[in-house]
């Protein structure tokens, strides 16, 4: 039970059954279920009596008993409610154990002698339960067994409700390593582009000023675009596929003044989908494998293209080449596949990666990711 929850909204000893978790906690419900708490209670002392006497109760007495039943159920359900909306139960559990004890022990006996006193006064049976040894002996029993009962089941729902946050709290902790974990590697993925294409294309500018000064003025440029961006994306959790589609515009730029006529490039991001959300640098990895490894060890080069689309519940990014493809094993055979367990720590199951030939060269690699 939740401390502060009043009890007939809260979760019902009953379900200590398996069987009645499936039902959404409501008022109603709880009522419901206090109706058969009791006739399982009246049943098992029905059951405990008629062994005593050697036979079972006549109708009336049956319909008595189970009306006893109820009205001390519902008492001490009464009882429990007041007592959480009072706070009353949260401070007793606060006092350590002898105060709660004293409280489920407390509560059940007045509700065992509330249910006794309604049914005399509504049905006038006329039993002096207060000054009949017999009567006071039965309402002691009663109350002892329904205390220990209730008691019990509280402890071990309270013991489950401890183990259940312990592991919310294990599963918070694992989740918050996990992220760490996805962005040391975002910044180690950093660091590994970063330095080659950093001097790379200082190079290239180097070589260019002397011989084309303007070249060299749009290489600077782009490549001051290229920085900005990149180190946007390393500051943060997320960005979009507009802010992508920027970052690689400015990288490929760069590259085709460095490379030439060898390299083509399209990029279409339709205006709907400029806005979506996605975990920085995923895309770029993509575009620079099919640069370094399917581009570049061919003569005349090729062509890239970046397109986005949306399918049911998530949206496509595809990345296609007219490289070489994969004839072997290679690194770039490695990149995806991190780049496929970083998804993995990202989303689950919900997204996922799949390389497929381009006919008649090159490669597709295909990123759905849930929308």
């Amino acid at each position: 039970m939740n401390p502060g929850t009043p009890f007939s909204q809260s979760a019902h000893p009953l379900e200590l059954i398996p069987y009645f978790r499936r039902f959404p906690c409501s008022r109603k419900r709880n009522l419901v279920y206090t109706f058969i708490w009791n006739c399982l209670f009246g049943a098992f002392f029905m059951l405990v009596n008629s062994a005593f006497a050697g036979h079972f109760p006549s109708p009336r007495a049956l319909a008595v008993f189970f009306i006893l039943c109820n009205f001390v159920g519902y008492a001490i359900h009464a009882l429990f409610s007041a007592g959480e909306l009072s706070g009353l139960e949260t401070w007793a559990k606060q006092q350590g154990h002898f105060a709660r004890t004293v409280y489920f022990t407390a509560i059940p006996t007045l509700g065992v002698i509330a249910g006794f006193q309604a049914t005399d006064w509504i049905f006038n049976i006329g039993f002096n339960w207060m000054g009949d040894p017999a009567w006071v002996i039965s309402i002691a029993a009663t109350s002892l067994v329904i205390s220990a009962v209730i008691s019990t089941i509280f402890f071990f729902r309270e013991r489950e409700a401890s183990s259940a946050a312990e592991i919310e709290r294990e599963r918070g902790r694992a989740e918050r390593v996990q992220r760490e974990a996805v962005a040391a590697n975002l910044r180690a993925l950093q660091a590994q582009i970063e330095p080659h294409f950093l001097f790379n294309t200082l190079a290239n500018v180097s070589s260019l000023v002397d011989r084309d000064p303007a070249s060299a003025k749009h290489m600077l440029e782009r490549f001051n675009h290229f920085l900005r961006a990149s180190l946007a994306a390393t500051r943060t959790e997320s960005t979009t596929l507009g802010a992508e589609r920027d970052l690689i515009t400015a990288y490929l730029d760069i590259l085709k003044v460095r490379i030439g006529p060898r390299l083509d490039y399209r990029i279409e991001i339709p205006p709907g989908l400029e806005s979506f959300a996605l975990p920085p640098m995923l895309l770029q990895p993509v575009v620079e494998n099919a640069i370094r490894h399917g581009l570049e060890p061919r003569v005349e080069g090729g062509r890239v293209e970046l397109a986005a689309r949306r399918e049911e519940g998530r949206v496509a990014v595809e990345i296609r080449d007219t490289g070489v493809g994969f004839t072997s094993p290679s690194s770039a055979g490695l990149g995806l596949a991190n780049l496929r367990e970083r998804l993995r720590g990202l989303y689950g199951e919900g997204a996922s990666l799949e390389i497929a030939d381009n006919k008649p060269s090159g490669t597709v690699v295909t990123l759905r990711l849930p929308a």
